[in-house]
């Protein structure tokens, strides 16, 4: 990594603290270092302790050394704070100051975990919300994941003569320069921060446009099946049953179409859906199914409805994270889409003809 990684901790409980900064730390190895944020370290004149939090986290953040850091993470409630400065803080506060500084932000709901907490994050923009309940190691596994994908965009626009819109600049990093048009077509729910690449302060210039891609990238791009494709939607759009598809032999034949760029997690593949398609165009086979069939065993099954086992799926739903088939109702619950150009409903995405104006 050629970037040395600064992540900053905000934790009220010094038990939890200490456990959180254990497992970051291992999973950043010798990449970077975990400062836990301690605002009783510094000296503030009367004046200064009136002002809000919002204003005065802003300027100790800017300090050493808390300053230059990569991301945050912070948990939701800070209540319990032994620092008398800061008491009663929250990670709204956080939040706010982290979009100012651009520095990205993970937080977390230690218990009880509120079960929209997580929920909502999915949805919301610019906050990477992380599970304490999947375990703190876990937890800081995904925020290094986070971290290092950050800043692996920051190294790449340091190096490079970033230039034209931002899709263009993404796909560029991304080593798909070819795929720009297609990524621009998710701009449409990231309006919110145009803002921050639009700004004309020229010298934070590579720290806001990281801040912007790599929320684009994380929020938008990574996950709503389109460019990529998780396990069980790429499963599905090859016509594979997704147990089948999870072996080593038929993972070998679409290694390429993985994804490797910024925010790689190798418990949770991806795969480029364009080049998946090229690679079975190329062998000149009229699916998935067929090519593995011919190249691994032909006993490979097909993919199935998840609701109707005896039809094929080529659907793939964002929320229940199953593949149906077109329309299917449910214990009560109706799945639908609305065809090209209204917007997809309830979260329903046709594998083989994908809409990211959805957003």
């Amino acid at each position: 990594m050629p970037t040395k990684i600064k992540v900053v901790l905000f934790e009220d409980t010094v038990q939890t603290r200490s456990e959180i900064l254990q497992a970051l730390t291992k999973h950043l190895g010798s990449d970077g270092s975990v400062i836990p944020f301690d605002g009783s370290k510094f000296t503030e004149s009367p004046a200064d302790k009136e002002r809000t939090y919002e204003i005065r986290l802003e300027s100790i953040l800017m300090k050493a050394p808390y300053d230059s850091a990569t991301i945050i993470v912070a948990d939701r409630d800070l209540s319990k704070s032994q620092d008398s400065q800061f008491g009663g803080l929250s990670v709204n506060a956080v939040d706010a100051v982290s979009k100012n500084l651009a520095i990205p932000i993970c937080s977390y709901a230690r218990e009880p975990e509120p079960d929209d907490y997580d929920w909502r994050g999915k949805w919301r923009e610019g906050h990477i919300v992380l599970r304490f309940s999947d375990g703190i190691d876990e937890l800081a596994r995904r925020a290094v994941i986070a971290a290092r994908g950050f800043a692996e965009i920051a190294a790449q626009l340091s190096d490079s003569k970033a230039t034209g819109s931002p899709a263009k600049i993404l796909a560029k990093l991304l080593g798909k320069p070819e795929y720009s048009a297609k990524m621009a077509l998710y701009s449409v729910g990231d309006h919110n921060r145009l803002p921050e690449v639009l700004a004309k302060d020229k010298d934070n210039w590579v720290q806001r446009m990281t801040h912007f891609l790599g929320y684009w990238l994380w929020d938008s791009l990574l996950r709503y099946p389109g460019l990529f494709v998780n396990e069980v939607a790429a499963a599905s759009h090859l016509n594979i049953d997704t147990d089948d598809f999870g072996e080593s032999e038929v993972g070998a034949i679409f290694e390429e179409a993985l994804y490797k760029g910024p925010f790689a997690d190798p418990k949770k593949p991806l795969w480029w859906r364009g080049m998946l398609d090229d690679i079975v165009s190329r062998e000149n086979f009229a699916d998935g199914l067929e090519l593995v069939q011919k190249k691994v065993k032909s006993t490979i099954k097909r993919s199935k409805c998840c609701v109707e086992p005896s039809k094929s799926a080529g659907y793939y739903c964002i929320i229940s994270r199953v593949c149906p088939t077109r329309l299917t109702a449910r214990s009560g619950q109706i799945w639908w889409i609305m065809e090209a150009p209204a917007k997809i409903g309830d979260g329903l995405v046709n594998l083989d003809r994908v809409l990211p104006s959805f957003l």
